[in-house]
């Protein structure tokens, strides 16, 4: 009977062991955790239809370890662009990969002022900063304009930022 009573006792340890573990598991929170900004690319012609952009790379300015967000990515529609929590401006920089515009000078720089607040979202998701843009400041080298259609930033995942640019035509002109 000891034998069986001993078994029993650690079976139900192992089941209560398990059943703590998943219990850890799912933390309740289904939302994102980071309020970060997604940028879209449009075409400024058609200001509806989303760009698709080859061979660019996008870097950040100043930053402490490594920045680089994309790196001769082909087919880029969006990127998220995280804003620093600690400072009131990030830059970021469009490197266009492409053969006649990979010279430094084509390169576009884009600079969010902001300001970052604490928010506390539930004791399952905890807290985390979210931003308010103020202005977007840009170079006009390749890129023709930055829209901040959203410029509360929360961790919501939705499209903050618009950055067109002028796409020529393939089509020949019709005479």
């Amino acid at each position: 009977m000891g034998k069986f009573l001993k078994y029993l006792v650690e079976s139900l340890l192992v089941c209560v062991c398990v059943a703590g573990m998943c219990g850890c598991a799912s933390d309740g929170c289904v939302d994102n955790r980071s309020s970060i900004p997604l940028a879209q690319f449009y075409s400024y012609d058609a200001q509806e239809s989303a760009l698709s952009i080859d061979s660019i790379s996008i870097f950040g300015i100043g930053q402490p370890t490594d920045s680089m967000l994309l790196d001769s990515a082909i087919a880029v529609t969006q990127v998220y662009l995280p804003l620093r929590i600690a400072h009131d401006t990030t830059q970021y920089v469009i490197r266009y990969d492409q053969q006649g515009l990979s010279l430094p000078r084509y390169n576009d720089t884009l600079t969010f002022v902001y300001r970052s607040y604490p928010y506390f979202a539930s004791i399952d998701c905890g807290a985390m900063y979210n931003f308010v843009i103020d202005t977007c400041r840009y170079t006009r080298n390749v890129l023709d304009s930055v829209a901040v259609t959203v410029p509360e930033i929360t961790n919501k995942n939705v499209e903050s930022v618009r950055i067109f640019y002028t796409v020529q035509s393939t089509e020949p002109d019709e005479e």
